[in-house]
């Protein structure tokens, strides 16, 4: 094969590229479409590079040397320090480079894919062909990539380098890049679900950088998987030591203390998860739940009105569901019937139609406990006629 049209093809070209620097793989190669490009970044502290498939198919001339120097690129931004959490980026805690620090970042990666071209052996003719395909020689000056002239000296400057033989040093491995190699070799081994891989390896990238929280996060996941939740919780209980403001960590405790059924110790942490991270309503919905089978209606509803007032995408209608939850609970516990009408019709206007049948039927059961027979009957055969088995209908004798 002589593209990147196969993930195995991409790895082994990664391979090569970084056997020539002596480097270890220390990002995450991931294919994702319709970005038609390749890209170098950063997230929630796991580092990539992305890549298009077509993207790199489209630039194929008859052998991968262009689609080389493309990844060798990429690999340059993370080996130079360019690439920034793009979860940073969008919280503004850093600066954005200026258009000129990213121009000189980019002539930087050209010139380290330029020396790896020519330690394989590549033809520097082939990277003038890509150039031709996704770059031009106008002016720069607003642009975040150099123009083409310039990018094209650069990788001469680092294709020469290589040809004389002049020591070109990258990279110089420290401890902390050491324990890195260690996680990033874990975290793959996570991603073909070699758990018991990735925890050695995750253990041994903690031994040599014992405050290494993303590590540990990484380590808890892995145990949680083979369903060791104690090896879990210990590992996010060292991340809150390491980090008392770590709210994901407080989170994901939480959540495996209330599979464990420790209801009040996961009731505090998702509290905490919820201080330090006031924009996470998952944690009001989980806090909601956890509530509600606890008998407390009121402290449920409390969050789950929390929830809802939110203004966001809902997606995976949360806000509907707890409305619906909400109704239940105030007619069935609370006997208020008119608070529970008020949210199953919210509950209703938020849940598409075809799935409204259990919505309907909750609410032909309030209109029951309201002796309103007709709408009662009403509602409940409207659930029947979406293909819910709507108890209500026989319960109110309706014709």
């Amino acid at each position: 094969m002589n593209n990147f049209s196969s993930d195995y093809e991409s790895e082994k070209a990664l391979d090569q590229i970084l056997n020539v620097i002596g480097a270890s793989k220390r990002f995450v190669l991931q294919p994702c479409d319709n970005i038609n490009n390749a890209v170098a970044t950063s997230y929630k502290g796991i580092r990539y590079i992305l890549y298009d498939r077509d993207f790199m198919y489209s630039l194929h001339n008859g052998n991968n040397w262009g689609n080389l120097f493309i990844l060798a690129h990429e690999v340059g931004h993370h080996i130079n320090g360019h690439s920034v959490d793009i979860v940073l980026y969008a919280s503004e805690a850093v600066e954005p480079k200026t258009l000129e620090q990213r121009r000189q970042q980019e002539l930087e990666a050209d010139e380290f894919a330029g020396f790896i071209l020519a330690k394989l052996g590549g033809d520097i003719s082939e990277v003038n062909k890509i150039f031709l395909k996704i770059s031009s020689n106008d002016d720069d000056s607003y642009s975040t990539h150099p123009s083409r002239s310039k990018r094209l000296n650069a990788v001469k400057v680092g294709y020469d380098k290589a040809l004389v033989k002049e020591r070109v040093i990258y990279e110089t491995k420290t401890i902390d890049q050491t324990a890195e190699e260690y996680f990033y070799r874990a975290y793959n081994k996570n991603l073909v679900k070699d758990y018991y891989g990735a925890i050695e390896d995750f253990t041994k990238a903690i031994n040599i950088n014992p405050n290494y929280v993303l590590a540990y996060h990484n380590r808890a996941f892995s145990k949680g998987e083979l369903n060791d939740k104690y090896g879990a919780i210990s590992d996010y209980t060292k991340i809150i030591e390491i980090d008392a403001k770590n709210s994901l960590a407080y989170f994901n405790r939480a959540s495996i203390k209330m599979k464990l059924g420790d209801s009040y110790g996961a009731i505090s942490d998702f509290e905490n998860a919820y201080y330090l991270n006031p924009n996470d309503i998952t944690c009001l919905y989980s806090l909601a739940n956890i509530k509600f089978n606890l008998g407390d209606y009121y402290g449920a509803i409390f969050n789950w009105e929390k929830a809802v007032s939110f203004d966001i995408n809902d997606d995976y209608g949360l806000k509907g569901n707890a409305y619906g939850l909400m109704a239940i609970v105030k007619y069935e516990d609370l006997k208020d019937y008119r608070g529970a009408l008020n949210d199953i019709n919210s509950a209703i206007n938020l849940t598409p139609s075809r799935e409204r049948g259990s919505l309907y039927c909750t609410k032909g059961m309030i209109y029951g406990f309201m002796n309103n027979k007709t709408l009662a009957c009403k509602n409940s055969r409207l659930a029947v006629t979406l293909d819910f088995d709507c108890y209500a209908l026989k319960n109110l004798a309706c014709n």
